[in-house]
């Protein structure tokens, strides 16, 4: 249910989707997090998502670059698989998976052209993406 592969006879690629509990799925929200926190909380649910998007499933390497030229400017698909040395439909699956977690949006629904932004959660929260790098890079 939460795990769903599919397997791809034409190239004989094993193509695996992972789809997340809607309890780990984050939206960002205003005024979320607990009163009196104030803006240096951490919602712990979401250091749960990106320690396993980043450090606990396949392509988390690619998600990492991605999220992080991110940060810098939006770019869409085709930017992002030029500037990242990735195939198209690698970094198509990738930004489906981080924008089904609540990490990045887009403002345009259609998939080609489509720009690609964090998500002001992820970007509230960039410091622990990179502690969670940093970490997974130690080893």
């Amino acid at each position: 249910m939460f795990l769903t592969a599919g397997i791809s006879g034409i190239i004989g690629l094993i193509t695996i989707t992972f789809r997340l509990p809607s309890s780990f799925l984050l939206r960002a929200s205003p005024g979320s997090g607990p009163a009196g926190q104030g803006g240096g909380y951490i919602d712990p649910r979401f250091k749960r998502v990106l320690w396993y998007l980043i450090a606990s499933s396949r392509g988390g390497v690619n998600r990492a670059k991605i999220i992080d030229m991110l940060n810098g400017r939006p770019a869409n698909a085709n930017q992002i698989a030029s500037e990242l040395k990735l195939d198209y439909k690698t970094v198509l699956h990738h930004l489906k998976v981080l924008t089904e977690n609540g990490m990045i949006i887009t403002e345009n629904k259609e998939m080609y052209g489509a720009t690609y932004f964090l998500t002001p959660l992820m970007e509230k929260n960039y410091a622990s993406f990179q502690e969670i790098l940093a970490r997974v890079k130690k080893g």
